[in-house]
């Protein structure tokens, strides 16, 4: 059984088919947020979705949890996932130098031909001048990047870090899944969602911010019994058993009918809920954690969260949400 880590804030950015300061997006969110990190300098650039949703769902969690921006020190690292969603970006820039040869290298796109772009923007942007880190696995990405974000926390590695996933779907990732034989039924979006994780208690006895929950177990799966041994170590991990699981999660990206059967045989009577975000890939999975983070605090127990990939891949997450006053 390792130690719980606190969730001191959330940063949860959808945007179906739009742009952060869309209408889509809840206009004014993103502005309000640049104007506020620039102060009287001139106002921020943002280029690409991907980039103003991470943007704004970091700066969202650090103001839930009551952290003044520009935060200026090494005390907070990032651990973002991305995937394949951001190839859209990169086609677009590769086009325009097929098209133009140099004079169609864009050097305001050249930069997101590298997948570390946004997770680095986050920092700039916000001064987090800790390690930063960018996962990318495909659709556990963000998944990935808590599981990381956990451990360095636990080990006193990082005093906080910023975790989760974003994506931006364009017609281009579509189209390339149905030309691939994965056709995906979703729509143009983009999404983020960030968690700052602390220490269950920092060394004054304190924290930043009130917290809407904790993590109190991580792992990841590999393989045929990928989902089994996801969950199984992620129980291990927390010192807790399924009998004490009374709600399952899930965000899968894989073999919807696989995953129920796996879950099924597994959690006895635990009820088990399909999570609402769909087709956000790196971000489906930390989403689904906020909404039981949201749900949990009314509920008896932990809630477990499961995704899964199309490549036999697992992440399991328990966690404990906040009860209401």
């Amino acid at each position: 059984m390792k130690a719980p880590v606190r969730v001191t804030g959330i940063g949860v950015v959808r945007v179906p088919g739009g742009r952060a300061g869309d209408p889509g997006g809840r206009p004014g969110r993103l502005p309000a947020a640049l104007a506020s990190l620039a102060g009287s300098a001139p106002p921020v650039r943002l280029v690409h979705p991907i980039e103003e949703a991470a943007v704004l769902a970091a700066y969202e969690a650090l103001a839930s949890a009551g952290v003044a921006m520009p935060v200026g020190g090494e005390d907070i690292g990032v651990a973002l996932g991305v995937e394949e969603g951001i190839d859209g970006l990169k086609a677009e820039y590769y086009r325009g130098l097929l098209k133009d040869g140099p004079l169609g290298a864009s050097p305001i796109v050249f930069p997101f031909t590298t997948p570390n772009t946004v997770a680095a923007r986050i920092s700039i942007l916000l001064d987090l001048r800790g390690e930063n880190f960018t996962l990318c696995g495909g659709s556990l990405s963000g998944a990935q990047a808590i599981g990381l974000a956990l451990a360095a926390v636990r080990e006193a590695r990082s005093r906080a870090m910023l975790a989760g996933g974003a994506t931006s779907v364009g017609r281009e990732f579509l189209d390339a899944l149905a030309r691939t034989g994965r056709p995906d039924e979703g729509q143009v979006g983009s999404g983020a969602c960030l968690f700052l994780l602390e220490p269950s208690r920092s060394s004054t006895g304190s924290s930043t911010g009130a917290g809407a929950g904790e993590f109190l177990g991580y792992a990841d799966g590999f393989g045929p019994e990928d989902i089994r041994d996801a969950v199984q170590a992620c129980l291990e991990d927390a010192g807790l058993s399924m009998d004490q699981v009374q709600t399952v999660r899930v965000a899968s990206a894989g073999d919807w009918r696989s995953l129920l059967e796996a879950l099924h045989g597994m959690t006895a009577g635990a009820t088990i809920v399909r999570s609402p975000a769909p087709h956000l890939y790196a971000a489906w999975f930390p989403l689904a954690v906020a909404e039981a983070l949201q749900a949990a605090g009314a509920l008896p127990g932990p809630v477990l969260v499961v995704g899964t990939d199309c490549l036999a891949g697992a992440s399991a997450a328990l966690v404990r949400g906040k009860a209401p006053r």
